[in-house]
């Protein structure tokens, strides 16, 4: 269903908040995992969103949108790859790359989103969609390298691969909240959190027990309070609340084209960091900037009447 002109402006408001979130967050992630480990910091963070968005649940629509309705399995699938799955291989792969390049492979996310709905409708995204991801990633693909394609591949080989399985896990996650049609982005958000917890506390006890994973010591979070207030209260709270209100607004292929937009903020913060910008990093910017216009405008167009 082609969202409205309320829809469209309201989305496009909640993803420009995602923009900044996210651009910030894997910098800031990065200097945290220089204290903490993946297992810890993934159930620190998505372990105080779950309460955060169960209370927020019962407060709006009561004790009623507690209820699984019979969709429990399903829900604790989805709450597991987008939670367990995506928190642990994300902060496991940033751990071994630059979040630059991190951010770059979770970008891919609109093209596998449109790969994936042309496979399950076999309808063919239209020609301007395809356009503007392509423009989009290419000038992404000039931010992050400059030219130089080799820059695509810095880091450790296994921190891609398993940001890339983060990026799949997210995907999955996205599309699930299509199953719940009459549920709210916060009951979604709420009922997958909560089993996804379970989940990373199982994972959590098995890497701990192994040796994997070590429990940070209190004078340690203390000395990442900012960090980790950003990480839970930002990323994990609003970050995820904004993203499933803005794919309930405008789409999972338009929101994962706006995301195009996260690894030049934080190419942005890594230039403020003391990096000097070359003039293809500079081209590459303008160019998913346009990407981003462009689509939003063509969208605007599909919902305006006449």
């Amino acid at each position: 269903m082609t969202p409205s002109a309320r829809d469209q402006r309201h989305g496009t408001l909640y993803m420009l908040a995602i923009i900044v979130i996210w651009g910030a967050f894997l910098p800031v992630g990065k200097s945290a995992l220089a204290v903490i480990d993946p297992y810890w910091l993934t159930a620190l963070r998505f372990g105080t969103a779950a309460c955060a968005f169960l209370i927020m649940l019962l407060v709006r629509e009561g004790r009623s949108a507690l209820r699984f309705d019979g969709q429990g399995m399903k829900i604790s699938l989805f709450g597991t790859l987008g939670f367990a799955g995506f928190g642990i291989c994300l902060f496991e792969g940033l751990r071994l790359t630059r979040p630059e390049t991190s951010a770059m492979i979770l970008a891919l996310g609109p093209i596998l989103t449109a790969l994936f709905q042309w496979w399950q409708s076999g309808r063919r995204p239209n020609n301007f969609t395809l356009a503007a991801i392509a423009l989009a990633l290419t000038g992404e693909l000039l931010v992050i390298t400059a030219g130089d394609m080799s820059r695509l591949f810095s880091g450790d080989a296994l921190g891609n691969g398993l940001v890339f399985l983060a990026t799949l896990f997210w995907l999955a996650y996205t599309l699930g909240g299509q199953q719940f049609p009459n549920w709210s982005p916060i009951r979604y958000s709420a009922l997958s959190c909560a089993p996804g917890t379970i989940a990373i506390a199982i994972v959590l006890c098995i890497a701990t027990a192994s040796g994997h994973s070590r429990p940070p010591h209190v004078a340690q979070l203390f000395d990442i309070w900012p960090q980790l207030a950003f990480i839970i209260l930002c990323v994990s709270i609003f970050g995820i609340l904004f993203w499933n209100l803005a794919v309930a607004k405008i789409g999972p292929l338009s929101a994962g084209l706006f995301a195009n937009f996260v690894p030049v903020v934080t190419y942005l913060i890594a230039l403020a960091q003391g990096r000097t910008p070359e003039p293809l990093e500079l081209a590459g910017a303008a160019i998913v900037v346009i990407a981003l216009v462009a689509n939003n405008r063509q969208q605007r167009r599909k919902t305006t009447p006449g």
